[in-house]
């Protein structure tokens, strides 16, 4: 009380000098928390304000895009009407080389549901081209749709092929209904031939509109992820696509297929659209990731060259995004191998 007395006494002006100086120091200084995970954190504060002192993160490459994409000219046909030339792994790998990552998994879409089977066979072999053309870089995940009868013949001669190592499931690319008993049965015998053949899968999870899985179709499939504990599987697009919020659910639901083992989340097409939202809701997405378990979020790009972001681009939103730089460099320095079994 004395020093407080003391300090009022003084010369009016050098008492408002110091008050200016000690606010403006509370202000410029970083405010460091420990968050309900256990995590060093930064203020909203010192991370939004351009006088803040933190480092932004770095994001100079990566091990592995996990989630790439080419076509062939009759599936680019398909989607542009033939008003397009097919791009392939030239035009990939080209697109790695600008972002430093060093491999990149190529998915093929011979998943689209189309009338009939017909370009499941030459999608995959097309897609296999492409991977020999550099083996070193790129990995050959063959599509799949669980409704054609020739599908567990697909698996097995697709990933016969040099460079084809695992599975894309696509539920709505396939026209996938998880409230009719007879796509449970298909998809369900289709996890069967992944788990014989120890195959790692990337799913793309999502009712045939596009939608949320809804209550039934959601537990349909974490009955069918329940009952093949040893698939690797790698959920697409923050394991929600148009639901950001579905992630929560793998992790909150009692036997709902997510396995802190086998259960890998890829960031592709997730984060862009919140890379300008405030602090708190890419703090909350971040904090997801951490639940699920960073050293199981593979980065992935979605790149496809007539849509969707660079490898580039999909680092630089990364880094809006408040990781830790040892977590954002935990999940570039991932080169997928416990995913796919290398």
């Amino acid at each position: 009380m004395h020093a407080i007395t003391s300090f009022f006494k003084r010369d009016a002006k050098v008492n408002f000098f110091t008050l200016t100086l000690a606010v403006t120091l509370l202000f410029l200084a970083p405010w460091h928390y420990i968050n309900s995970a256990g995590i060093a954190g930064t203020s909203a504060l010192q991370r939004d304000d351009p006088l803040g002192k933190m480092k932004p993160l770095r994001a100079n490459g990566a091990a592995l895009d996990v989630h790439t994409h080419v076509a062939s000219p009759a599936l680019t046909d398909l989607f542009f009407g033939g008003t397009l030339p097919p791009i392939g792994a030239d035009d990939l790998v080209a697109k790695l080389d600008e972002a430093h990552v060093k491999r990149a998994v190529i998915l093929s879409g011979a998943y689209w549901g189309l009338p009939d089977d017909s370009n499941v066979v030459p999608e995959n072999d097309f897609v296999a081209a492409e991977v020999g053309k550099f083996p070193d870089r790129l990995i050959g995940f063959c599509g799949i749709n669980p409704l054609y009868d020739s599908a567990l013949a697909e698996i097995d001669r697709c990933l016969a092929l040099p460079g084809m190592v695992g599975v894309k499931l696509h539920l709505e690319g396939s026209q996938i209904d998880l409230t009719d008993d007879m796509h449970v049965e298909k998809l369900n015998a289709v996890f069967d031939r992944i788990a014989a053949l120890n195959a790692p899968v990337l799913m793309h999870v999502s009712e045939p509109n596009e939608l949320p899985l809804g209550a039934r179709s959601f537990g349909n499939l974490t009955a069918i992820l329940s009952a093949h504990p040893t698939v690797r599987v790698a959920f697409a697009h923050c394991a929600g696509h148009t639901d950001d919020d579905t992630i929560e659910l793998w992790l909150r639901l009692h036997n709902s297929g997510y396995n802190p083992e086998t259960s890998f989340v890829d960031v592709s097409a997730c984060l862009a659209f919140h890379a300008d939202a405030p602090l708190a809701q890419r703090e909350l997405m971040v904090w997801r990731f951490r639940k699920w378990g960073i050293d199981h979020v593979l980065f992935g790009s979605d790149y496809f060259a007539y849509g969707g972001d660079t490898p580039q681009e999909t680092l630089d939103i990364l880094t809006k995004y408040p990781f830790t730089q040892k977590e954002l460099d935990t999940i570039l320095n991932n080169d997928g191998s416990a995913w796919l079994g290398q």
